[in-house]
Parts: C-alpha cells; sequence; structure tokens
C-alpha cells in the first residue's frame, strides 16, 4: 500500500533539507533532484569534514520522510576525490535549479521533465527590447486564456482591425495550433482564403534552410475590414490529413544557449522583412506545450482573458505566479500582463455583481501571486510592488468585455469588423494596450 503520495513526500523533504541546513551550518547548500519517474536524490555541498558519518545521518532522515520515492544516493558535491567530470555536472545541477524561498538561497530544486519543459525552466527574454517606436522594435503580445470559449481570439481580431484601421500594419500569429482558428477568421477574402502553410510548417522547415516568409502568410486587405491598414496573417497552417503528423513532430522545447529557436527565427524574419507596429500570438488554451512556449518570457505583453469560474482562477492563478512571483523570488521584474474579464452577463444587475467579484478576485490573487512587497526607498520602480495597486492601468485592474449575441454566430469578418472596431469594450481594451506602447515622442 502507498505510503504517501508524491506531493507530500515532496514537501516534508523539503522542510527535512530546510531544518537540516538550519542546524548544520557546515552544510554549504543542496539541491535537490526530482527524476523524471518522481526520484528523489541529493547534491550537497558542505564547508567541513562531515564525511561518512553526515551522508549516513542524512540519509536515515530522509529515507524516513520520502519513502518511497527516496534513492537513498547523496552526490556530496565537496569531496576532493570527485572527479573534473562529476564537479561540472553537480555546477550545471545547481545553476538549472531554482530556488527555494526562506532558505537565503542554500536549497535549489532541480526537476527532470518528460514533457512541459517550456513551462518549468527559468523565464527568457523577448528576442528584442521595446525601444520606445514600434516600427524598429515592434510589440509582441501574446493573448492568452486558461479556458476556451471565452473570446480570445475575438479581441485579438478587435485589435488587429483596430490598428489596421488606423493606418498600421499588424502581424497576426495563429500558434494555437491544437484548435486553429484566427488565421482563417482574419482570411484573405471573403471566400476565406488562407495561405498554403503557416506557422506549423515554418516551425518544422525552417531548421533546415533560410526560407521565403511569403509561403507562410496571407494579407488581410479587406476594405471593409481594414480599411487604410492590413493584416498580415500566418495560419497554423492547412488542417489536412497531414497536419496531425506534423504536429506530433514539432519540438516545442526553446534551446538553451547558442543560436535561437524557429520560433524566435520567425518572430525576427517578421520584424526585419514585413516591418510590422505589432506582432500578435494567439495562444492555446490550458497547460499546453505550445502555450507554454509562448508564456516563457517571448513577449512584451501578456494579454490573459478569464471568467469568475474557479476553474478559470484555477488556471490563472498558475500564470500570474509564474509571470509574476517566480520572478520576484529569483529578483527579476515580472512580466508584464493586463488582465480581461471576458463573457461578463449584460443583464444590467449581474453584469454589476460580475464584474464587482472579479475585480476583488482579481486584487486577491495579484496581491499574492503578482505584486511585490514594497520597498524601502519610494523612488524604487524596477517591479509592480503592492503600492502601485493604487493605479487604475496596474496589471490586476481588469478591462470588461460582455457577452455580445452579435459575435455568437456569423459569417463573415466582414459582418462584425465595424462592430469590433467600434465597440466601446473593445476599445477599451485596445487603449489600455496601446498606451503601454507609446512613441517617446508621444
Amino acid at each position: 500500500m502507498l505510503t504517501r503520495h508524491l506531493d507530500e513526500a515532496r514537501k516534508a523533504t523539503i522542510e527535512a533539507l530546510r531544518r537540516l541546513l538550519e542546524e548544520k551550518p557546515l552544510i554549504e547548500r543542496a539541491a535537490l533532484i526530482e527524476d523524471l519517474f518522481g526520484k528523489l536524490r541529493l547534491v550537497l555541498w558542505d564547508r567541513g569534514s562531515g564525511g561518512v558519518a553526515l551522508e549516513q545521518e542524512i540519509k536515515e532522515k530522509l529515507a524516513d520522510v520520502a519513502a518511497p520515492y527516496w534513492t537513498s544516493e547523496i552526490w556530496m558535491a565537496s569531496r576532493g576525490n570527485s572527479a573534473d567530470a562529476d564537479q561540472e555536472l553537480y555546477g550545471q545541477v545547481w545553476e538549472e535549479s531554482r530556488p527555494v524561498e526562506d532558505t537565503r538561497d542554500r536549497l535549489r530544486i532541480a526537476d527532470r521533465h518528460r514533457t512541459r519543459g517550456a513551462w518549468l525552466r527559468d523565464m527568457g527574454e523577448p528576442p528584442w527590447r521595446w525601444m520606445g517606436d514600434r516600427r524598429e522594435s515592434p510589440p509582441v503580445l501574446v493573448f492568452y486564456s486558461f479556458k476556451g470559449g471565452v473570446g480570445r481570439s475575438t479581441a485579438l481580431a478587435s485589435f488587429a482591425i483596430q490598428r489596421a484601421r488606423a493606418g498600421e500594419r499588424v502581424v497576426v500569429i495563429d500558434f494555437d495550433l491544437d484548435a486553429p482558428g484566427v488565421g482563417v477568421l482574419l482570411a484573405a477574402d471573403a471566400s476565406g482564403t488562407t495561405a498554403s502553410w503557416g506557422g506549423l510548417d515554418y516551425l518544422l522547415e525552417r531548421p533546415y534552410d533560410s526560407v521565403d516568409l511569403r509561403d507562410y502568410y496571407h494579407a488581410c486587405r479587406q476594405p471593409a475590414v481594414t480599411q487604410s491598414g492590413e493584416i498580415l496573417v500566418f495560419p497554423a497552417g492547412r488542417l489536412n490529413a497531414d497536419y496531425l503528423g506534423k504536429l506530433a513532430r514539432v519540438d516545442f522545447e526553446m534551446p538553451v544557449g547558442g543560436a535561437p529557436g524557429p520560433l524566435v527565427q520567425l518572430l525576427c524574419q517578421v520584424r526585419d522583412e514585413l516591418q510590422p507596429e505589432w506582432i500578435l500570438l494567439d495562444a492555446r488554451t490550458g497547460l499546453s506545450e505550445s502555450s507554454g512556449m509562448l508564456l516563457g518570457g517571448l513577449a512584451h505583453l501578456h494579454v490573459l482573458f478569464g471568467t469568475s469560474s474557479e476553474q478559470s482562477w484555477q488556471g490563472l492563478r498558475v500564470i500570474i505566479g509564474r509571470l509574476g512571483a517566480n520572478q520576484v523570488l529569483q529578483d527579476k521584474p515580472q512580466l508584464e500582463c493586463l488582465l480581461v474579464q471576458s463573457l461578463v452577463p449584460q443583464n444590467a444587475q449581474i453584469y454589476k455583481l460580475a464584474i464587482a467579484g472579479f475585480a476583488d478576485h482579481a486584487q486577491d490573487e495579484f496581491e499574492e501571486h503578482y505584486y511585490a512587497a514594497d520597498p524601502e526607498g519610494p523612488e524604487e520602480d524596477e517591479l509592480w510592488y503592492i503600492r502601485d495597486m493604487e493605479n487604475d492601468d496596474a496589471p490586476h485592474v481588469p478591462t470588461v468585455i460582455s457577452y455580445q449575441e452579435k459575435l455568437a454566430h456569423f459569417d463573415s469578418i466582414e459582418d462584425v469588423a465595424d462592430h469590433l472596431a467600434n465597440s466601446p469594450e473593445y476599445r477599451s481594451l485596445a487603449d489600455r494596450i496601446v498606451a503601454r506602447f507609446m512613441r517617446e515622442e508621444e
């Protein structure tokens, strides 16, 4: 019979190691490794000569709290007889580990995973910095929702249409590879014409050689939709008999060091060759491989959609913690985000209650999982702090988009383009996004 669940064993092991580090000042640091099978082992650096006795003491303690997942393996990294290759391995384990809170960086955890690596590694950075000019450094925006059917792709299309009608060039990349749609929504014409290949094909083909970007996108220049601007759309790809096989082959792991991966190459090629003022990526819902890649630090702004349901908040809690508290724990600034409350009922009384409840919930969740504690110096502004919550444009302050029957069914984007461009709620969302990326001279 199973003596304890893996979560319980992991938690008990961390607490045992935390106490051990407090009681044994001669132990410099420790890294707990959880392997692909959930088995636990330890790398230990010590300043003294605890030797075999210390090793045996720790083994006995962990055998009690970590069973049946404890391997009884302790690698003593400080021993002089360790080979150079071993020392290099121990150092790599430490560098790849994440710190445990309130241990003064003396205890770290090294996770080994079969999948979802993009979700579990440290955040990267956008392929370029926002430099104050959208032509030189177009902002990369990710539109994400934990649950589907909340109007995320529609809101993305609305923003793209509004900016196109302002005379700008917008690039839209459909990265909801498991259930693509925005590429078809923003088709080249009223007949629904799309590019013959798309983003999925680019990810598979770009590692082999340079490619012609024109093969992978189509231009949405329908006068009734875009007016004076244009939207260049990278669909996911042709959803035919070959699509699933291609999806099964794509590698969603971002390379560590060295050459950039194909997604970064796509973004850079889009910037250099198409020179858009905005790059919008529609992300897959949930904790998918592809959404982990998009929420891994590539974007300058993350537009997060949620509803009042607890299922939605369970997912959002993970995301805002990843973008916020996890970064603060590593002494890094939070990643920028903007919250959208969608599918709010239009009934006046219910509408009022729904937005008040969501706003209160958002305040609590962001205070715990996103904002940093206030610094001592009033001039400090490197992070989003608790005191910044009074700002009307703070990340936790939601933009509200109500359920709109007009958008529940339509035959063509032309039928609803004016509504998406002029709806006060969609315009409010667009104004908040644009305000984050105003040109310096503006």
